[in-house]
């Protein structure tokens, strides 16, 4: 974490100012220290990544950090024990999903983002500051900084170390472990946010979107990607609810078969077939986009692609028609809504000045 942060952040809980205190810092960067506020709410900063969790969310990170906290046991009474409830648990259940895929699949390299953008103008990000909301390996934040942004990436999960080891020396990435229903910013502090193809996977979706609202400035952006409503989908729900009572080391195991059946059958298929004479042509035609797509990737995209699909505690599809009732609701303007292929909505629209 920079101290440069700190302008940006509040409590969580009750939106105050919260006051730094540094363990050990290294070069630039506090490595570890703590972040408190005047309502009582202690956060930790593990690993140079302030963690901004709330009630049971922060109980994990007693176990995810041991060391840590055995080093600084007076952070301990700062650790809030409230009671579960039903989303809590599917909020844990998701951390811990997302954890385990961003730490065995921390070399993901998908290079997705400017498919992610294509519909925004030229220059777009260029001396803005921006959000990235469900950051995972910060492959996204690093593009954003390189056209010219500067980037707060929060996760939910683990995935949060992964993306603070994968932008080293960085100063323009800020990587920040936070709960997108409790964002701890202050209210118009970003020019855009984005969130590429997280929401779905929330126990609440739309009042996800909705959370995101207040953190936007007057004239600022907001787009998401958010999975389309289809049959090969619905389909997949029952992959899906076998890999739900597996183990996630079963999940990997089940998600390396399928991704060979894929890549064997379909990916292998349509590249022995593309640059045939008139057939070439006709299976570049037809051939579902998913498929072009994963023809240009290797192996391993494929296979940490499967274990998100069948992973993941929450996934939820939508309708064109639920899409055009997030934005109305919303409150936003100049709204936009395309559809890529049968796979993303994505979702554009902008603050009122």
């Amino acid at each position: 974490m920079r101290e440069r942060l700190l302008q940006w952040l509040v409590c969580p809980a009750c939106g105050d100012e919260l006051t730094l205190k540094v363990s050990y810092w290294e070069g630039g960067e506090i490595i570890e220290g703590m972040l408190r506020c005047l309502c009582g709410e202690i956060f930790p900063i593990i690993g140079g990544v302030p963690r901004l969790l709330c009630g049971t969310l922060r109980k994990k990170l007693l176990q995810l950090y041991p060391d840590f906290f055995h080093r600084h046991s007076e952070l301990l009474d700062g650790v809030v024990t409230s009671k579960e409830n039903s989303v809590s648990e599917r909020k844990k259940a998701t951390m811990d999903r997302f954890s385990y895929e961003w730490i065995h699949f921390s070399d993901y390299d998908c290079d997705n983002f400017k498919t992610f953008i294509a519909p925004l103008p030229a220059g777009f990000f260029k001396g803005k500051l921006g959000l990235d909301v469900g950051c995972g390996g910060g492959r996204h934040a690093r593009q954003a900084v390189e056209l010219g942004a500067e980037i707060a990436s929060i996760d939910l999960s683990q995935a949060v170390d992964v993306a603070y080891r994968n932008n080293p020396d960085n100063e323009l990435i800020h990587v920040i472990q936070a709960d997108v229903y409790n964002l701890p910013f202050s209210h118009g502090a970003f020019q855009f946010i984005y969130s590429l193809g997280v929401l779905h996977h929330l126990p609440e979706p739309e009042s996800g979107y909705q959370a995101l609202l207040p953190f936007l400035c007057k004239g600022g952006s907001l787009f998401v990607w958010i999975y389309a409503y289809a049959l090969r989908k619905v389909a997949l729900e029952i992959l899906r609810s076998v890999a739900q009572r597996l183990s996630s080391e079963n999940i990997r195991r089940m998600a390396c078969l399928c991704n060979l059946v894929d890549y064997g059958i379909f990916i292998n298929l349509y590249r022995l077939t593309e640059n045939l004479p008139v057939l070439g042509r006709l299976i570049k035609r037809y051939s579902p986009l998913r498929v072009k797509e994963y023809a240009t990737y290797g192996f391993r995209v494929g296979y940490t692609d499967w274990f998100d699909r069948l992973s993941a505690p929450i996934t939820n599809y939508y309708k064109e028609n639920e899409m055009h009732h997030w934005l109305k609701r919303s409150g936003l303007c100049n709204t936009k809504l395309l559809l890529e292929g049968d796979s993303w909505w994505w979702l554009y629209g902008e603050k009122k000045a």
